[in-house]
C-alpha cells in the first residue's frame, strides 16, 4: 500500500487504522465497508448480539464450542455470515474456516462471495491484497497468506467426501454450517438420520484436535428430524434461536421488514393452508399456532361482499387502557359494529399512548364511524380513564356521547379470550374482524398460551368483551348512530375536528 493509501481514505475520510478498528468493532462498520451496494440499513440488536456471540467465540484460543442460530428468513442471515468469515480471516487466527451448505453449488456461490468482498476496492486498500499470496484458487478452496498467517477457507455440500481435509497438517477450526439441511430432509425420517448421523461422525470429527469453532445455522422445521430443533434442546449446544416478529410485536429489523409485510405473508401461507410453514420458516416456532388451537382458515372475516359500515344497526369504541410509559403494555383502542347482533372489530388503534392521547384518539374513532358509546375497561388503575374522558367529553359539548365501563366479572382473562377465539372461527354467535386488523390478530393467536398467565393478548382481550358490551348496553347501543354526531354538527363540530384532528 501506498503512503498516500496508508494515511487517509479518501472514499470513507478515515485513516487505515480507524478504518481496521472499526471493522473489527463495529458490524455495522465492516458492512458499511465491505458491501456498501448492499448495506441499506444499522443492523437491529438482535443481530447484533449473535454477532457478538461469534466474534468472541472466533476468538478463544482452545476449547470445541458450539453454537446453533436460528435466523429467519429474508434477514441478510447468509450475508451476516460471510461477514464473519470476513471478520475472522481479518482479526482472528483461525487457519483453516470450512463452509458447509446443502450443497456443492451454494457452498462454492458461499466462498465466490466471500472471495469478492476480500476483493472489493474499499477491502483492498484498507487491508491490502490478499490475492497476491495465493496458493490455491478454485472454486471450493482458496489457500493464500494474510496478516501474518496461513489461510484456508473451503466449502464442502452436505454429504461430500471430506478426504483431503488435513492440508498441510491443518484441519478445520472453524466449521460453519449453513442451511445444510433443507425442509424436505427434515421431513424425511429417513434423510434426516442420515444428515445428522454424517454432521456427527463425518463433519465434526474432521475437526482440529486442539481447537474448533461449530456453528450451525438453520430453520426451526416442524418435524422431529430437524437438526436445529435437536440442538435447541442440546445441553452441549449454546442456542440463539429468534423470529421475524419479537415477542414485543416489534420486527427483529423494521427498517428491512414490517411487520405488516411479516404478517401479509402469514396470511398468504394462510390462505394456501400451510401456516406452519411460516411459523417453522420465519418465526422459527415450530409450535407457534398450535397453542390456542385455533384453525386460522377458519377465522370469520368481514370481506367486501359483507353489507358496508353504513348499514352497521349499532356499535361501540372499546379501550384496553395502559399507563402509556415507555415500559408498559401498549393501548389498544379498537372500532366496533354490529350487524344482525354479531360484532365486527373494524378498526383499531395499537400505540404507547398517554392518558390524554387515549381519550383524544378514542373519540376520534367513534367519530370516525358514528359512533355514540365508549367503553374503558375498568380493571384497577384504568377505571380512572373514565374520570379523564368524561372530563373531555363535558369540555367538547359532546353531550350524547356516553361513557361506559366494563370489566371480567370475575371471570379469568384466558377464559374468556378462549372463548371469543371460539367465536371467532364459529358458525353462529360469530366474531368478526376486517381485513385491515386480521393480521395483528392473527399475530397475538399465533403466540397466545393458554397456560401462561403473561401473554400479549390485548387485541385479543378487546375481542372477548365485544359480546359482554352488548349484552349490557343493549339500551344505549341500538339508538341511531347517526343521531350524536348530527347533534355535533349541528352544534358547529370544525372545533371537536381541529382538537382531535381526525
Amino acid at each position: 500500500m501506498s503512503q498516500t493509501q496508508s494515511q487517509s481514505l479518501p472514499d470513507i475520510g478515515l485513516h487505515r487504522d480507524q478504518a481496521i478498528e472499526g471493522c473489527r468493532s463495529s458490524l455495522d462498520f465492516l458492512a458499511a465497508l465491505c458491501v456498501p451496494e448492499i448495506f441499506r440499513f444499522l443492523y437491529p440488536p438482535v443481530l447484533k448480539a449473535i454477532w457478538q456471540m461469534l466474534t468472541t467465540a472466533g476468538l478463544k484460543e482452545s476449547g470445541k464450542d458450539r453454537l446453533s442460530l436460528g435466523i429467519p428468513r429474508g434477514f441478510s442471515k447468509t450475508m451476516l455470515l460471510k461477514l464473519y468469515v470476513v471478520w475472522l480471516i481479518c482479526f482472528s487466527n483461525r487457519r483453516f474456516i470450512l463452509v458447509v451448505c446443502n450443497t456443492a453449488s451454494l457452498a462454492e456461490n458461499f466462498i465466490a462471495d466471500v472471495a469478492d468482498i476480500l476483493s472489493s476496492s474499499n477491502f483492498l486498500r484498507v487491508f491490502g491484497d490478499w490475492r497476491m499470496t495465493l496458493e490455491k484458487d478454485t472454486q471450493e478452496l482458496k489457500k493464500f497468506h494474510f496478516r501474518g498467517r496461513s489461510v484456508i477457507l473451503a466449502g464442502l455440500g452436505q454429504g461430500s467426501s471430506l478426504r483431503g481435509l488435513n492440508i498441510k497438517f491443518v484441519r478445520p477450526d472453524i466449521i460453519l454450517m449453513d442451511d445444510m439441511q433443507n425442509r424436505e430432509q427434515a421431513a424425511s425420517p429417513v434423510e434426516s438420520v442420515k444428515v445428522l448421523s454424517w454432521m456427527i461422525g463425518t463433519l465434526m470429527k474432521a475437526a482440529d484436535t486442539g481447537r474448533c469453532l461449530y456453528v450451525f445455522v438453520g430453520n426451526m422445521y416442524p418435524f422431529e428430524g430437524s437438526i436445529l430443533k435437536k440442538l435447541k434442546t442440546n445441553g452441549a449446544w449454546v442456542s440463539f434461536v429468534t423470529g421475524a416478529i419479537l415477542e414485543d410485536g416489534e420486527s427483529l429489523w423494521p427498517e428491512l421488514r414490517s411487520v405488516e409485510d411479516i404478517l401479509t405473508e402469514l396470511e398468504n401461507d394462510e390462505s394456501l393452508g400451510h401456516p406452519e410453514i411460516f411459523f417453522s420458516e420465519v418465526m422459527n416456532d415450530d409450535v407457534a399456532g398450535s397453542r390456542s388451537g385455533v384453525d386460522f382458515s377458519k377465522i370469520n372475516v368481514w370481506d367486501s361482499s359483507k353489507p358496508p359500515d353504513s348499514d352497521a344497526q349499532a356499535g361501540f369504541v372499546i379501550i384496553d387502557p395502559s399507563a402509556g410509559k415507555k415500559k408498559s403494555d401498549a393501548v389498544v383502542i379498537g372500532a366496533c359494529l354490529i350487524f344482525d347482533g354479531e360484532p365486527v372489530l373494524r378498526e383499531i388503534l395499537v400505540g404507547r399512548f398517554n392518558p390524554g392521547e387515549q381519550v383524544n384518539n378514542s373519540i376520534s374513532l367513534a367519530a370516525k364511524y358514528g359512533l355514540q358509546v365508549i367503553v374503558v375497561e375498568g380493571v384497577a388503575y384504568q377505571s380512572t380513564l373514565c374520570y379523564w374522558m368524561e372530563m373531555r367529553r363535558l369540555q367538547l359539548g359532546l353531550t350524547a356521547l356516553r361513557i361506559v365501563e366494563i370489566n371480567p366479572r370475575g371471570m379469568q382473562k384466558n377464559a374468556r379470550i378462549l372463548s371469543a377465539l371460539k367465536q371467532l372461527t364459529a358458525g353462529v354467535e360469530r366474531i368478526w374482524v376486517h381485513p385491515t386488523v386480521r393480521s395483528a390478530v392473527t399475530h397475538q393467536i399465533t403466540y397466545f398460551d393458554p397456560l401462561r398467565p403473561n401473554n400479549v393478548d390485548d387485541i385479543l382481550d378487546i375481542l372477548a368483551y365485544l359480546y359482554q358490551v352488548i349484552a349490557e348496553n343493549k339500551s344505549i347501543l341500538l339508538r341511531p348512530l347517526e343521531m350524536l354526531w348530527d347533534t355535533v354538527e349541528a352544534a358547529g363540530s370544525e372545533e371537536l375536528v381541529e382538537q382531535l384532528e381526525f
